[in-house]
């Protein structure tokens, strides 16, 4: 045992765990957070420091009668229509509709949003009514009769996961009792890591994830590539985080005008935007201004509700493209260039209180998970939901740290906030050294907003250029160069190679794969050739309304290892067609370097010559960020449709790229998925030339 987990033993007794548990209990693929995990566990440990076979076999029936597979969701509503009483653990919920005049249980299990619970079980469990609570329900279904004039599933009893109580100053006592090296790899095994796998500074910087749970309205941005485990520490902390990815609405994040319920900004400490790189927001451009009123005011109004105020910080975490060399494949001409234009407006940016570098954090492989002592996931996330609400730590930086050239509000702000954070986690006693306080609270609090500051002066030449300073300055400050603005338009394209990236290590057994998925570390298999056979020439004959087809599927494995590609087709003239062109371009490897796209074609008229020219142009400056030198040029006689390569293949599409049949909506999937897609029938020829 190590020194650290045997102080951590005397001194918090029944409230830590060896974490390791958590993956040998036999929980499977089950959706639930790690801090509800290890409370199932504990309750079957007894007092016992050791995971039994007996603690495993109660652990392994609690989870075989509590924890339904999701394949058994309409089995369980069965049972429910057959009047059988059922009990199961999820994350359930309850809002009220003042409009209405009633109380609605939700239940994500069952996908249901309007179930009922007595006002009972609502008044001995007021979780129910702010981030949700975990617990074992034992519902029945209340079918249509005529004084229900629809059925409803009721809630008879409910059993929370209870919380061991946790004395905060008893608490900052004893962190006393361990060194600030002790104390950091606790945390970091507290948080599910192996501390081993670390430097000290990525054990920093694992720790700065916690700071939007720790400080009041700290916003911060992650990037980083895919399969570092973004997004876990905030699945599975605390209940007071919501993690959502996907579509983002000003109803779900804000306030809901028709049910008349506060959304996620008002209920939690910290909300989570993940895979934020995809997140697409509103036409009417409402959610941009709503979270740019509250990033920086801490209020908003939405429809009747004048004014609410709230105290939850935003996290947005993204994926971002790595060059051979390990950095930022953008890092030149700004990392945020690539994203969705809300989120690339300075006026947004610049409200984050700092960008987190994922990327200098190792990918999660089968040694990552914690093998050693560490608080309980529900007593830990407490803790710090506790102490977002003592103001003594800010009155500690504002006394204690200095700094130079940080004279704008928001910067002095968002490293003022990001240092209390910072003492929060680490030094609840308040009682670092003046070296310590610098090392691990300013500086890399400093750190974060710099990166913030930095990609700003990339984007908007409004932002003057600076570097911030502290009393004791770190190797990162010592080293930091100016950026100033940079237009891509003048900038090269990056020749360096981009690799593909590393595989998590192959896992031996089911355990293994486990772990991969639940860091969130799972990929994709690689798509393999066709047939796994060698290309030849050929004819494609698609018929009419057959679908199957994708640019990618056809044309991808004809054109990699190409340096130079030839489109000739004249109808690449309205806002479809220039869509599939752009599909067309999505799918050329550039991990190779840079590859040069042709384009030749024809317009109407000189009027539609000159708009198809202004959006050429646009598509070619989008397209110089990932690599590919698109030029284009009109031809009035050309008729003929090709793509041509220069690694020997030669493509001649009777339709061009046009040989989809037009959509019945604009809302169906094959708007995404070309595969899906109805095709017009044509012959596609392959030549080797």
């Amino acid at each position: 045992m190590e020194t650290f987990e045997q102080k951590a033993v005397d001194v918090f007794s029944e409230i830590v765990i060896n974490k390791s548990f958590v993956h040998k209990a036999g929980f499977g693929s089950r959706a639930i957070p790690t801090y509800v995990r290890e409370w199932i566990i504990s309750h079957y440990l007894d007092d016992s420091t050791e995971l039994t076979e007996t603690a495993r076999q109660k652990i392994a029936g609690f989870v075989q009668k509590y924890v339904p597979d999701k394949s058994q969701k309409e089995t369980i509503k069965n049972q429910l229509f057959e009047q059988m009483e059922v009990q199961f653990l999820d994350n359930y919920s309850v809002y009220v509709n003042l409009e209405k005049g009633d109380r609605y249980l939700n239940i994500p299990f069952l996908d249901e949003s309007a179930a009922f619970a007595i006002p009972q079980i609502i008044q001995d469990n007021e979780m129910l009514l702010s981030s949700g609570l975990w617990g074992v329900g034992k519902l029945y279904y209340v079918p249509k009769n005529d004084d229900n004039p629809r059925g409803q599933i009721w809630m008879r009893e409910f059993r929370p996961f209870q919380l061991a109580n946790m004395d905060l100053e008893y608490f900052r006592e004893c962190r006393k009792s361990f060194t600030t090296q002790e104390w950091i790899d606790f945390l970091i095994s507290s948080m599910g890591f192996n501390y081993k796998l670390y430097t000290q500074r990525q054990k920093i910087l694992l720790v700065c994830r916690l700071i939007p749970m720790v400080e009041p309205r700290y916003n911060l941005v992650e990037l980083a590539p895919k399969g570092t485990g973004k997004s876990f520490v905030f699945e599975n902390m605390s209940r007071y985080v919501a993690v959502r990815s996907g579509a983002i609405s000003p109803a779900v994040l804000f306030f809901n005008d028709s049910r008349k319920t506060p959304g996620l900004i008002t209920r939690y400490d910290s909300v989570v935007i993940d895979e934020a790189q995809k997140v697409k927001a509103d036409t009417s451009g409402e959610l941009t201004a709503l979270l740019k009123s509250y990033l920086e005011a801490g209020r908003f109004a939405r429809g009747s509700a004048s004014s609410i105020n709230a105290e939850a910080g935003l996290v947005m975490l993204a994926n971002i493209d790595l060059d051979q060399n390990k950095r930022p494949l953008n890092e030149q001409v700004g990392l945020f260039r690539v994203f969705p234009n809300f989120l690339r407006e300075t006026a947004f940016i610049d409200r984050f209180s700092g960008l987190l570098p994922g990327w200098d954090l190792p990918r999660i492989s089968k040694d990552t998970p914690s093998k050693t002592m560490g608080l309980k996931g529900d007593i830990f996330g407490e803790i710090l939901h506790s102490l977002r609400s003592d103001i003594s730590y800010r009155d500690y930086v504002k006394t204690n740290m200095e700094l130079q050239n940080c004279d704008d509000m928001r910067d002095s702000k968002a490293v003022e906030a990001g240092a209390t954070g910072l003492l929060k986690i680490l030094f609840p006693d308040q009682d670092p050294t003046e070296e310590e306080f610098y090392l691990y609270c300013a500086n890399p609090a400093l750190e974060l907003r710099q990166r913030v500051r930095d990609e700003l002066c990339k984007l908007d030449r409004e932002y003057v250029p600076v570097t911030f300073n502290s009393k004791m300055p770190d190797e990162f400050q010592r080293g930091h160069r100016l950026v100033n603005y940079s237009d891509p338009s003048s900038i090269p394209v990056p020749t360096v190679s981009q690799p593909v990236p590393e595989p998590p290590p192959a896992a031996a057994d089911e355990d293994e794969a486990e772990v991969l998925r639940y860091f969130g570390a799972t990929e994709e298999p690689a798509p393999k050739p066709e047939n796994g056979s060698e290309l030849t020439a050929k004819t494609i004959h698609i018929r009419e309304g057959e679908t199957g087809y994708s640019y990618q599927n056809l044309f991808g494995p004809y054109l990699r290892g190409a340096k130079k590609i030839y489109v000739t087709d004249p109808y690449v003239r309205l806002e479809y067609q220039l869509r599939n062109f752009i599909t067309f371009a999505g799918i050329i490897d550039t991990t190779a370097g840079q590859v040069e796209l042709k384009l030749t074609t024809s317009a109407e008229d000189a009027y539609q010559e000159k708009i198809q020219e202004q959006k050429f142009k646009e598509i070619s400056a989008s397209l110089a960020q990932h690599g590919i030198l698109f030029t284009f040029e009109f031809d009035p006689v050309i008729h003929d449709r090709s793509i041509k390569a220069d690694n020997g293949w030669c493509i001649y599409p009777g339709r061009g790229l046009d040989f989809y049949q037009k959509p019945d909506s604009k809302y169906e999937l094959s708007e995404i998925d070309q595969t899906k897609r109805k095709c017009r029938e044509t012959d596609i020829i392959f030549q080797n030339a």
